[in-house]
């Protein structure tokens, strides 16, 4: 299936040191353009990949779910590990879950992670409430995908044009919270050691407040920090904070 034009996948061969980055549900690596090159100015090699059942067609990403995203990023994160000695990993919002998912399996194979607005919690109604019923039943795959509202995600869009669907899978953002879920059991969260930079913002309508702050709590990490922003929205990699987050991340990543 052709892939969109600007969800192509990003690759900047760069140093010795690499870095993934991986996107958002319905996103595709445009969100992680601006870290990409950041990352690569200050000496990474980096890859953000096209997830499973993004950058093609809606359709398509109904009939995925988290575990064809887990194996893809899992298999990304081996490719690297066998070419770099040291490898460090940073996701937006389902790809936080990525990056916290990796770090609880191949903790030893990543240096240091930067978890990016990921849910703990979803904070509308519909989502908390409405997405847990419909998502386990048929009437989740009859539906589909309804329209995204706009203007949410990014308060002031800045830099090149972040390239999505426009429209929300229900079934992948059931599956969403199926993997949120296992993250959220006892146990699951403190088996990350790794040193990790936690950032979310506070005008986030997606994401609860209170998540950041229970990744925080509950990762066994002994470096660890937990950053709050308030000049954006939910997209904070192409958001009018973007230049913060990306000084944060380098900054954290060469303690």
């Amino acid at each position: 299936m052709e892939i969109m034009k600007g969800a192509e996948p990003v690759f900047l061969e760069g140093g010795e040191k690499a870095c993934l980055l991986i996107h958002g549900l319905t996103g595709s690596p445009s969100e992680m353009d601006y870290m990409a090159h950041r990352m690569y100015a200050a000496g990474y090699t980096v890859k953000a990949p096209l997830l499973p059942g993004h950058g093609t067609s809606i359709k398509e990403l109904n009939r995925t779910t988290w575990h064809a995203w887990v194996g893809a990023v899992a298999r990304e994160l081996c490719d690297l590990k066998s070419k770099h000695d040291k490898v460090y990993v940073a996701g937006l919002s389902m790809g936080g879950l990525m990056t916290l998912t990796m770090a609880a399996i191949h903790g030893p194979m990543i240096e240091a992670c930067a978890v990016l607005s990921a849910p703990m919690k979803f904070r509308p109604f519909v989502a908390r409430y409405i997405l847990p019923i419909v998502g386990r039943t048929p009437l989740s795959r009859l539906i589909g995908d309804l329209p995204s509202k706009s203007g949410f995600d990014v308060k002031e869009p800045q830099g090149p044009k972040h390239i999505s669907y426009g429209r929300d899978s229900i079934p992948a953002a059931y599956s969403v919270l199926e993997l949120m879920l296992i993250i959220r059991k006892p146990g699951f969260l403190s088996r990350i050691e790794n040193p990790l930079i936690i950032m979310q913002s506070s005008q986030d309508v997606f994401i609860h407040p209170n998540s950041g702050r229970h990744i925080y709590r509950h990762v066994s990490s002994s470096k660890k920090e937990l950053i709050f922003l308030h000049d954006c929205y939910h997209t904070i990699t192409v958001d009018k904070e973007r230049d913060k987050v990306a000084d944060s991340v380098i900054r954290f990543f060469s303690l």
